[in-house]
């Protein structure tokens, strides 16, 4: 079975995440400025991530546009939304102190309990995608 129409459709889909969640980024830059110095992380680590998460999502994106690329793309964007979702089991799970900011987009409005779903299954395609390209 020829699996590449679903590795296209696996890569375009994760393109999509990826874009749409750097460009909420950086269209509400401000917001999401705030939003990171209000996480459960250090202050310092928030200088940092405000650059590098959006940049890393383009990135992921962009890695997966090509066939050069796109394994490690889907490496990669398993891998984040690998670690991403484990933060986020940490508010569901109430691991923090407190609770961290759910930083806006279409993902701040569902709640922690339903973030956490998505994620899983955002993940899981992830995954799938490598098993695709590894066959």
């Amino acid at each position: 079975m020829n699996l590449h129409p679903f590795i296209i459709i696996v890569s375009g889909f994760l393109v999509i995440l990826w874009v749409y969640s750097a460009l909420s980024k950086l269209t509400n830059w401000d917001y999401f400025k705030h939003a990171m110095k209000i996480q459960v992380f250090p202050l310092w680590m928030c200088k940092i991530l405000i650059y590098v998460i959006p940049a890393l999502e383009l990135a992921l994106a962009i890695s997966l546009l090509f066939n050069a690329t796109r394994l490690y793309g889907m490496y990669a964007s398993f891998f984040v939304m690998g670690m991403f979702t484990l933060y986020i089991g940490g508010a569901v799970f109430k691991w923090y102190d407190r609770y961290p900011c759910a930083c806006g987009g279409l993902f701040g409005r569902l709640g922690w309990k339903r973030h956490f779903k998505v994620n899983i299954v955002l993940t899981l395609i992830a995954m799938v995608g490598v098993l695709l390209m590894e066959l």
